[in-house]
């Protein structure tokens, strides 16, 4: 072989490896570059953003939390049904359990009425599976007054009074629209307080426990001047009992 030949021959070995070397730098960089490109897709690090809403949801798409403006606020969904949310539209953040069902939520809002005065409130719930709240924990301002405290309630299953309300709104005045008003209730349809622990409107510090009613029948109270007492009342509220006894003159809880 002549000296050109073996020249023709390195050269052809040294072009093969180049070949391999760049085919092998050229993969690694396909991998790098979707490699790159897929956590991009999935992660993002953001310094400030605006929005009016984000859903937390899973790979299905259920919503498992939302986080909203007053102006796009998901619709309530209980026990699988959806239904319109009542009353003022407030900032929200709405809990969902796995089964696409609302469990809770905190609210807030805050303005000045006609008068100047505050109106304003946050308002955290948590639900029980397949009906409303049963337990929250907020503070309220409106009059010139506000109340903060944990609140207990009764309220039954979405289930067993869907559709009551809404046949008696529909029916016209008379027995029967009365009837089914108390069937409503019955079935566990109306929310009723049983338990208040804070500071009421009347600025006393309290524990108020209710009956199935949602009627006070205990209360244990200091009031802003410092007097101490625990009432039991009847079912139209009146004190039944008071310790220590009422003395002629004494602050009347409120």
């Amino acid at each position: 072989m002549t000296q050109q030949d073996e020249l023709i021959t390195q050269l052809s070995r040294q072009n093969r490896l180049l070949k391999q070397v760049l085919t092998v730098a050229g993969a690694g960089l396909g991998i790098m570059l979707l490699t790159a490109a897929a956590y991009t897709e999935n992660r993002g690090k953001f310094s400030e953003i605006d929005v009016e809403r984000i859903n937390i949801v899973t790979p299905e798409g259920k919503h498992e939390m939302v986080i909203a403006n007053h102006l796009r606020l998901p619709e309530p969904v209980i026990d699988g049904k959806q239904s319109k949310r009542s009353g003022p539209q407030r900032p929200s953040m709405i809990f969902y359990n796995a089964q696409g069902d609302e469990n809770g939520g905190f609210i807030f809002d805050g303005k000045l009425d006609d008068k100047g005065k505050p109106v304003a409130g946050m308002h955290f719930s948590m639900d029980r599976f397949g009906g409303d709240q049963q337990l929250s924990l907020g503070h309220y301002e409106s009059g010139g007054s506000m109340e903060s405290g944990l609140k207990i309630y009764d309220c039954g299953l979405q289930k067993d009074y869907d559709g009551l309300y809404q046949a008696y709104e529909k029916a016209p005045a008379g027995p029967e629209r009365d009837a089914l008003l108390q069937k409503w209730k019955d079935a566990g349809g109306q929310q009723t307080n049983r338990m208040f622990v804070g500071k009421t409107r009347g600025k006393s510090s309290a524990i108020i426990m209710a009956d199935a009613k949602g009627k006070p029948r205990i209360m244990m109270l200091v009031t802003p001047e410092g007097q101490a007492m625990l009432n039991f009342l009847d079912d139209k509220g009146e004190v039944i009992q008071s310790f220590p006894q009422a003395e002629q003159g004494a602050v009347k809880a409120k």
